[in-house]
């Protein structure tokens, strides 16, 4: 599952990154946006916060551990506020 970015502005933290990947079915969650730089959403933004990967028998139960797993994160996005040059 390619991890959307749930807003604009500077990616500061992201919580729950071990539970999600201790749901079962889930064989790895790896957040690729650096920390502390600008983020965009799509259709303006580029690219995704990161991925988690999950195998199973049937579609459901992947489909499951994908969401349950996506629950645990929590992103910690800074408004990003432009500075304005006075000169």
């Amino acid at each position: 599952m390619m991890i959307p970015i749930p807003g604009a502005g500077i990616l500061r933290r992201v919580d729950g990154v071990e539970q999600a990947r201790a749901v079962a079915g889930v064989e790895d969650v790896a957040i690729t946006a650096p920390l502390n730089n600008p983020i965009v959403p799509l259709p303006e933004g580029e690219s995704y916060l990161g991925f988690i990967f999950a195998r199973g028998d049937r579609p459901a139960a992947v489909e499951r551990a994908l969401r349950e797993a996506h629950a645990q994160l929590r992103f910690h996005i800074q408004p990003n506020i432009p500075l304005l040059s006075l000169g």
